[in-house]
């Protein structure tokens, strides 16, 4: 499996000074995590999670802490992953601690059933040190040798460096959640207070809770579809925004929760977020 084959060269990256040939070793390491805040891994994966991967299936426990998130293979008890995961416009961030001065930092994206890049911390590493060497995303450069590469994480450089990177990768299919973690269709959380970095679209709704009418801002002028739905499913409200900021009239729903999908016709990304609608 591609999750062991990962644990097995990051047991061998620890040890390059008893490799002969470095070539085909990963040469990119950061000298901090992702710089945004650690996120409950469980709240968007579950508590247990099972992925197919071509032929094999890979079933693994997921454990929260204040600081860290931790996967663990429940076939073997093996640790896949332990660090923080963070969010950033529409991807995952995963920071692997190599020893006290490395990371590895990977990006993870959720569509649908799929999800790319969730064992692929070799791979992508071996793509940004590609990246680098060809004179790409040179913000993030801090100092190269000839068989190290060490980098600074900084957010929008990264952004750009990993979208690319990961729609490269043959996406798992998930195909069984923790029961009680409902499945998502897009790249995002439900959430009532919003952090503009966590969104591609979205920059700002407010007020919400509201009484009537309720403003969208943009992060950028774009044509994007929106689609306000209840709590039964049921469309409600329905339209398209071309301006950086824009205005929903609620005043004619009733008191309750509701749904606002912004999605990109063009590659059907898709942000939800949570509108209350109060008196």
């Amino acid at each position: 499996m591609k999750t062991l084959q990962n644990l097995i060269w990051l047991a061998i990256f620890a040890l390059t000074s008893c490799v002969d040939s470095k070539e085909s070793l990963p040469k990119t390491s950061f000298d901090s995590p992702f710089p945004k805040r650690n996120r409950d891994l469980t709240n968007i994966l579950g508590d247990h999670l099972a992925i197919k991967q071509g032929t094999d299936t890979l079933s693994m426990t997921i454990t929260a802490f204040k600081n860290y998130n931790l996967i663990t293979n429940d076939q073997n008890g093996d640790t896949l992953f332990k660090g923080l995961v963070s969010m950033y416009r529409g991807l995952y961030y995963f920071s692997q601690q190599l020893n006290d001065t490395s990371f590895w930092i990977y990006a993870v994206k959720l569509k649908d059933n799929l999800v790319y890049g969730l064992n692929t911390a070799w791979e992508q590493t071996l793509f940004v040190d590609r990246a680098i060497e060809n004179g790409k995303h040179q913000k993030l450069v801090k100092h190269i040798t000839a068989d190290k590469i060490r980098l600074h994480p900084e957010k929008k450089e990264l952004k750009y460096l990993f979208a690319s990177i990961v729609d490269s990768l043959v996406p798992d299919t998930i195909i069984q959640f923790q029961k009680t973690i409902p499945a998502f269709t897009d790249t995002t959380k439900v959430i009532t207070q919003i952090d503009p970095d966590d969104f591609e679209f979205f920059s700002k709704v407010y007020p919400n809770p509201t009484t009537d009418f309720v403003n969208i801002e943009l992060h950028q002028k774009s044509k994007i579809f929106y689609q306000l739905t209840d709590i039964s499913g049921k469309t409600v409200l329905h339209g398209q925004f071309e301006n950086l900021t824009n205005k929903i009239n609620l005043s004619k729903l009733s008191i309750g929760i509701y749904y606002l999908a912004l999605i990109n016709p063009n590659n059907n990304q898709k942000e939800t977020i949570k509108i209350i609608k109060i008196k």
